[in-house]
């Protein structure tokens, strides 16, 4: 079933403002964005559909790569993911082609959506194209870094238990390890043992830091410590894994994609991998957790950003055996807008894939057209 059209709604939001310009390193949410909206057809009239961009930031220059892939595409069958990936993935970085890592992760809209596509076209949920079944999977809230207290985070970690989650990550930004430590241990007496804990300080702490922090997580049971140093800091990230027993998480910066999933699966440390089809389309995702497992690692799928991400993401996780969680990034309203349906908690904290053709999602076309600012023909 070939391509026969391609086109981009791109829509503006004017976002409420998330956390404090203290942390606008981390990517504040707030203020006007722009996203798109995906539009793959094949001949039959099927369309697939992704949104490109996040719940943070503008998107206009990730909607502009778009255009990079469309001579790739046109003609071509939208079941022919598998080869498409490797196509697109095996050109080197910086070449003439000028393809960057983010243009490689605008692809994963591409790929995404022609999921979406074939899973419409065969009436059957992408989660049984890939092998897997509908399942629960336990969600753990988070919030990016907001707080420049202990205090705040107590606060949060209430919210988070008000939800009926179970599991709550931290992200706690630039606080000084003192203030840390104190946040750990009250987060830890207020949601009590039975509370999974992660926290991920976004790459932004030396050894020293992390190993003064990381004996406190180790106290406090942590499941894991994600991204303490940056994600290429091999030596350390040895010295810090061998110390502690809370297992290392790496990585989400946005250099670390495929490629680099591999020099991690053959390492003691870190012990858990991440990815998400944000960065890896479904295809890649895939991918990159069989690489994972083949090394009996766990590959714990990090945020999409949106919803189709988002679902993309459970899909995946419906489809394998090494990712026990779903990371229910707050507030949902940044990453929850263009679709009919929402992803939503049970009454126990964990969410389901949509148990409909393709992805699940329905576009509202009212909401995109009262929202609509442009619209791109590509093919």
């Amino acid at each position: 079933m070939k391509i026969t059209e391609i086109t981009i709604d791109i829509v503006e939001r004017n976002l409420d403002f998330v956390g404090s310009e203290v942390f606008q390193a981390s990517g504040v949410t707030g203020g006007i964005v722009h996203q798109g909206i995906l539009r793959i057809k094949t001949e039959n009239g099927i369309e697939g559909n992704c949104i490109i961009g996040q719940h943070r930031g503008d998107s206009l220059q990730k909607i502009n790569n778009i255009r990079k892939f469309t001579y790739f595409l046109k003609n071509k069958s939208v079941f022919s993911t598998n080869n498409l990936w490797n196509f697109i993935n095996s050109m080197p970085r910086f070449s003439m082609n000028r393809f960057s890592d983010d243009d490689f992760s605008a692809y994963s809209s591409i790929d995404v959506a022609l999921w979406d596509a074939k899973g419409k076209l065969l009436n059957l949920p992408v989660y049984s194209l890939l092998g897997g079944e509908n399942k629960e999977i336990k969600a753990y809230g988070t919030y990016q870094p907001r707080h420049n207290e202990p205090e705040g985070y107590i606060n949060e970690s209430e919210e988070i238990k008000n939800l009926n989650l179970k599991a709550y990550k931290i992200h706690p930004g630039p606080m000084e390890t003192k203030k840390t430590i104190k946040m750990i241990n009250d987060v830890r007496k207020n949601l009590g043992g039975n509370f999974t804990l992660m926290i991920d300080p976004n790459n932004s702490y030396d050894l020293k830091k992390s190993l003064d922090i990381g004996e406190a997580l180790d106290e406090n049971d942590f499941y894991w410590f994600e991204d303490p140093l940056k994600w290429d800091d091999f030596k350390n990230i040895e010295i810090l894994g061998s110390k502690l027993k809370t297992p290392l998480a790496m990585t989400d910066q946005s250099e670390f994609n495929f490629k680099e999933i591999y020099l991690y699966s053959s390492k003691l440390y870190p012990q858990i991998l991440r990815g998400t089809s944000r960065k890896l389309g479904i295809t890649g995702l895939m991918k990159a957790c069989a690489v994972a497992e083949s090394s009996k690692k766990l590959c714990e799928i990090g945020t999409g950003g949106n919803i189709f991400f988002n679902m993309a993401n459970i899909h995946v996780t419906s489809s394998i055996n090494n990712c026990n969680f779903y990371e229910y990034w707050m507030p949902t309203l940044t990453s929850d807008f263009a679709t009919i349906e929402k992803i939503q908690l049970d009454s126990h904290g964990n969410v389901f894939a949509f148990n409909k053709p393709g992805l699940g999602i329905s576009l509202d076309e009212n909401w995109i057209k009262d929202n609509i600012v442009d619209k791109i023909k590509l093919i």
